[in-house]
C-alpha cells in the first residue's frame, strides 16, 4: 500500500482555507478541518485527526468571522467555517485598525469589516474608553500597538 502524501494547509487572512494552494470550497471539510484544529506551545497550527498531526500555516489568524446576529439577547459570531459561538467575553483588540476576538486561544479570531460594524452600532464612551454593549454585557474596545 502507497503512503499518501498529505496536502500543504493555509488559511489566509480572510480565513479562507488552501489545500496544495487550491482553495477549499466544501464548507463541510473545512468545518471538519477547523473543529481539529490545534495550537503548539510554538504558535504553530496542526490538524488533530486520528492519532495524526497535519500541519497549517496561518496568515494572520485561524479564524474569522465574516458576521454575527444578535439573537435571545446575545450576539452570536459566525465563523467562516460556518460555525456560530456567542461572543466571547474579554476585550475586542484593535490591531494597526483590524478587530480582534479571543475565542479559543488568545486573539485567534479576526472580525471582518461589516461584523465589527454591526458590533458599533452598540458602542458606547464612558471615562475616555469605548465599550460595546448589548443587553448586560460589554466588552472594551482596547487599542494595542
Amino acid at each position: 500500500m502507497e503512503n499518501l502524501r498529505a496536502p500543504e494547509l493555509f488559511i489566509d487572512k480572510d480565513g479562507l482555507w488552501y489545500a496544495d494552494g487550491v482553495l477549499m470550497i466544501n464548507k463541510e471539510i473545512i468545518k471538519l478541518f477547523a473543529s481539529h484544529l490545534k495550537k503548539d506551545g510554538h504558535k504553530k497550527y496542526h490538524i488533530d485527526w486520528q492519532n495524526h498531526l497535519y500541519p497549517v500555516r496561518v496568515e494572520d489568524v485561524p479564524f474569522f468571522v465574516p458576521s454575527l446576529t444578535g439573537q435571545d439577547g446575545q450576539l452570536m459570531i459566525q465563523l467562516y467555517d460556518g460555525r456560530r459561538f456567542p461572543l466571547p467575553s474579554g476585550n475586542i483588540i484593535m490591531k494597526n485598525n483590524i478587530p480582534y476576538i479571543s475565542l479559543f486561544w488568545q486573539r485567534d479570531t479576526r472580525l471582518s469589516r461589516p461584523s465589527y460594524a454591526e458590533l458599533c452600532k452598540n458602542l458606547i464612551e464612558r471615562d475616555g474608553h469605548y465599550f460595546i454593549k448589548y443587553g448586560d454585557n460589554e466588552w472594551l474596545v482596547e487599542e494595542i500597538v
